[in-house]
């Protein structure tokens, strides 16, 4: 048998999905909802968080909890080659959904010991410090924090980082070829900052990328972290053990 809170979360997602609570309707109270079910409020409280993940439902504080999409989000499959690409997120998935960005900043400052040893220079270093919140369809997908030193691409207009592919930026118009990339993935949840920047509740599943990449003569120009929804991306890896 299914956990009562499955059984909640998929009652309430077939609900919604076959319109008994229209976009922006309330759903039953957490109270009614225990009580309908018999079960506790946490229990409740959990199904919704699904809810809430899936991008179904939104939590109004003083109000109740309503009816955000009929339809749960679209999953992207970061990687989904299976193999390393120095693409970029843009590139990678533009077929997918049209992306644009949200500048939080850009500003230039010295990259400090930490940056400057993956980019091989003094920590009085200047380079562009980048923060974007991409998003899919208009949807906010993921953070993306980016350094770049000065030296290998001087200045990067506010147009591009906001419209267009930051990679294809320096590829086309930097004339610098990339050569690839290395990353490192991990799990983590959403702090009150950025789950307030991607308007998810706090402590959502992220996806957490740290990456490195370099120019053909391998030359490291941007490092960059990146904090993607658990509920919106997945990553695929692949392996060939014979030629």
């Amino acid at each position: 048998m299914k956990p009562y809170y499955i059984l909640i979360r998929d009652t309430l997602r077939r609900d919604i999905q076959n319109q008994k609570y229209p976009i922006g309707s309330p759903i039953p109270s957490e109270r009614e909802l225990a009580e309908t079910y018999q079960v506790t409020r946490a229990t409740v409280q959990k199904a919704i968080a699904q809810l809430q993940q899936e991008g179904l439902v939104k939590k109004i504080i003083g109000k109740g909890t309503f009816v955000c999409r009929t339809f749960a989000s679209p999953v992207y499959l970061l990687n989904p080659e299976g193999k390393s690409s120095s693409l970029g997120v843009t590139q990678d998935l533009s077929d997918k959904a049209t992306i644009t960005s949200q500048l939080i900043y850009h500003v230039q400052q010295p990259a400090g010991h930490h940056l400057a040893s993956q980019f091989g220079v003094s920590p009085d270093e200047p380079v562009h410090a980048i923060r974007r919140v991409r998003l899919f369809d208009d949807v906010p997908a993921l953070i993306e924090d980016s350094y770049i030193p000065l030296a290998i691409v001087e200045s990067i207009d506010d147009d591009t980082l906001q419209n267009h592919s930051l990679y294809a930026y320096i590829e086309n118009v930097c004339q610098q070829k990339i050569g690839g990339t290395d990353s490192e993935v991990s799990a983590s949840l959403f702090d009150a900052e950025m789950a307030r920047l991607l308007h998810v509740p706090v402590h959502s599943p992220m996806l957490h990328i740290k990456e490195s990449t370099w120019l053909a003569d391998g030359t490291v120009f941007n490092y960059s972290w990146s904090y993607n929804r658990g509920d919106l991306f997945h990553m695929r890896s692949r392996r060939i053990l014979t030629p």
